[in-house]
């Protein structure tokens, strides 16, 4: 479930607070499409996106892409499957209805503001590439909705399908590639700026044959500030405890909550309760089947006081990652990435 809104104690809510709905246990499918309610009818962007083919006279910029079939769609638009027509790429594209009072962000290249979630992107994706966000190739602003096309590996799944697929069940191996990724992602998308605010299985594409993740959807995402964030945007289930108790949080130490409770979900198969975060506070929580380094990381991550948290830039540097550097062997001269960890415990 997506929110927007701000603590129960706090005396404002800003104009895009959506309803929130009970939380479950079991983590599930974040991302499900959206309803209307009975005496809603669809958006007219909706309605076009709803029959699975885009027509080329509809939209520029499908004179530059070949719109394929429909790969999944939410509460604000929907993806296709896309061929960049000079050169046969494989993209996706990203057409999304914008809000009433849709966020616009500045970039230093561009004379308007563009769409937040554009200019986020773009903005991660400055300076030495980072190939654990997904990249933003092309995009287009029209006066009721955007389009973004963005990079589609080959073959991928979100990872809560595949998490799903095996079971809801990785072994330690797995959840430790998968983490060291995602925390590159979160790490280099704070140094640029961008604070993500989103970051859980259902926004982590997994290439199923190299196990490589990449980073999407920067949608309910903002642009990093060293003071407080009033107002929370994202997953309720992975919202930080401190903004139930003083109605504020700050990014980076929000970002490791929040990838602290991605390793949990991948760990349980549900999420943290309260006493579970009375463990971590005391350093005592334990899984079986997984090891002492690995718990020792998620102590960190899982502290109810974010001063008492493991600081996102030392994230990287922790024991439990370091086990990652022997899967590096010396061949021919060269350094060589050995074969992803095994899928089962």
């Amino acid at each position: 479930m997506i929110i927007r809104t701000a603590p129960l104690s706090a005396p404002e809510v800003p104009p895009t607070a959506e309803d929130q709905q009970t939380e479950d246990d079991q983590p599930q499918d974040q991302d499900s499409p959206v309803s209307p309610s009975a005496d809603e009818s669809p958006s007219h962007l909706l309605r076009r996106l709803d029959c699975d083919e885009i027509t080329r006279n509809e939209e520029p910029i499908c004179w530059t892409y070949a719109i394929g079939k429909k790969l999944g769609e939410g509460g604000c638009g929907s993806v296709f499957a896309g061929t960049r027509i000079e050169d046969g790429l494989q993209v996706a594209v990203k057409f999304t209805e914008k809000e009433e009072n849709e966020p616009y962000l500045s970039l230093p290249d561009h004379p308007s503001p563009v769409p937040a979630e554009v200019a986020l992107t773009v903005m991660a994706n400055q300076g030495p590439r980072c190939r654990h966000i997904i990249e933003l190739l092309d995009w287009q602003d029209n006066p009721d909705h955007y389009i973004m096309v963005l990079e589609r590996p080959s073959p991928c799944m979100d990872m809560h399908d595949f998490w799903e697929q095996h079971g809801d069940l990785f072994s330690e191996a797995l959840v430790r590639h998968f983490m060291q990724q995602a925390t590159e992602a979160a790490v280099v998308c704070c140094s640029r700026g961008v604070f993500h605010r989103d970051i859980k299985m259902s926004n982590l594409l997994v290439n199923t044959e190299t196990m490589e993740v990449k980073l999407i959807d920067f949608g309910v995402g903002d642009l990093l500030k060293s003071s407080p964030y009033i107002f929370f945007s994202g997953t309720a289930n992975f919202c930080p405890p401190e903004y139930f108790t003083k109605g504020e949080y700050h990014g980076k130490e929000a970002t490791v909550w929040s990838l602290g409770v991605l390793l949990f979900t991948m760990m349980t198969n549900r999420y943290p309760y309260s006493s579970d975060i009375k463990l971590m506070d005391a350093d005592v929580w334990t899984e079986p089947g997984f090891s002492d380094e690995c718990c020792r990381f998620i102590h960190g991550c899982l502290k109810s006081d974010p001063e008492q948290r493991v600081h996102l830039e030392e994230m990287l540097s922790h024991d439990w990652f370091k086990v990652m550097v022997k899967r590096v062997s010396l061949a021919s001269g060269g350094l060589t990435q050995v074969a992803p960890p095994s899928l089962q415990p």
